[in-house]
């Protein structure tokens, strides 16, 4: 058994309805494409997450993001922001929009997208980790092996 005592167990506690502590830590990015109704995105076929940041709430991340990319105003993603379960039962979307807890932020070329969410300390277990430690290396968080995109 692995002991704990001087571990960094630092995180954002949310509460949710029922009252049970939410530790949100890290941030997962997860490429998005437009899901053809403006403003909403559909996760991209074949993405797979990753967490980006053990240390930082999403907007932390959005104010050292590269200058290219810059956030979608208004953007929503599908399977989040239209279950009414997640925006009703989840502390992190049922008190309105919070840019420290979910985001899309897209390339200035018009054609990257990604979704930058904060997740609890259980599912950043199950994700990878890609770690954006320096503006330029952004795009590295987010990429992918070319045939799991197609």
């Amino acid at each position: 058994m692995m002991n704990a005592s001087g571990m960094d167990c630092a995180g954002t506690e949310f509460t949710d309805d029922a009252g049970l502590p939410m530790l949100l830590y890290a941030v997962a990015a997860l490429r998005v494409e437009p899901a053809g109704v403006d403003g909403w995105f559909r996760r991209r076929p074949g993405a797979l997450p990753a967490v980006i940041s053990r240390e930082e709430d999403v907007s932390d991340i959005l104010l050292r993001l590269p200058d290219c990319w810059n956030i979608v105003d208004g953007a929503r993603c599908v399977g989040l922001h239209d279950e009414i379960d997640i925006l009703t039962g989840d502390p992190r979307f049922n008190r309105g929009v919070d840019e420290a807890n979910c985001a899309i932020v897209g390339h200035a070329d018009g054609t990257s997208f990604a979704l930058l969410l904060q997740i609890n300390a259980a599912e950043a277990v199950l994700i990878p980790e890609r770690p954006f430690r320096e503006r330029g290396t952004f795009e590295g968080c987010l990429s992918l092996d070319d045939r799991a995109e197609s």
